[in-house]
């Protein structure tokens, strides 16, 4: 049987450098859908607030998922349950704002869709293995 406090730490120092690449790259192409929307006068009307909705998400995606992983390597590191499940709790959002990146931004890059899907990838097993690790921590010891 794997560890799921092995297995969740493992996922949450992947995660880690992974956000680091993620934030970087979705912050360059919101910068280049900017510059391309400026350019194309058919939507700047609207394009310039839609782009501000684009930023606000982003912004406050980096923000969800480095309290998340903060908390999660806290909870992990001390083995203590409320870290986790903050971290736990906080998934839902982060997730919701990566789904955003993907289908609800005023222009989707094709490489983003790889970027958002690894993303959700990452998020949807650390959350699996973040409910296991809860779950073997609220039993009591075993004595065999």
């Amino acid at each position: 049987m794997v560890n799921p406090s092995l297995a969740y730490e493992i996922l949450l120092y992947i995660n880690s450098f992974y956000f680091g690449l993620f934030s970087t790259c979705e912050l360059g192409a919101l910068v280049l859908k900017s510059f391309l929307i400026s350019g194309n006068y058919k939507i700047v009307e609207q394009g310039y607030i839609l782009i501000g909705r684009d930023y606000g998400v982003l912004i406050g995606l980096f923000i969800v998922e480095a309290a998340r992983l903060f908390l999660g390597r806290k909870g992990s590191l001390s083995e203590k349950d409320p870290p986790v499940m903050f971290s736990v709790f906080l998934t839902l959002p982060s997730i919701g704002g990566v789904l955003f990146l993907l289908h609800w931004q005023q222009v989707v890059l094709r490489i983003e869709y790889i970027w958002c899907t690894l993303m959700l990838l990452l998020q949807l097993a650390e959350f699996v293995f973040a409910c296991v690790f809860i779950v073997t921590m609220c039993r009591g010891p075993s004595y065999d």
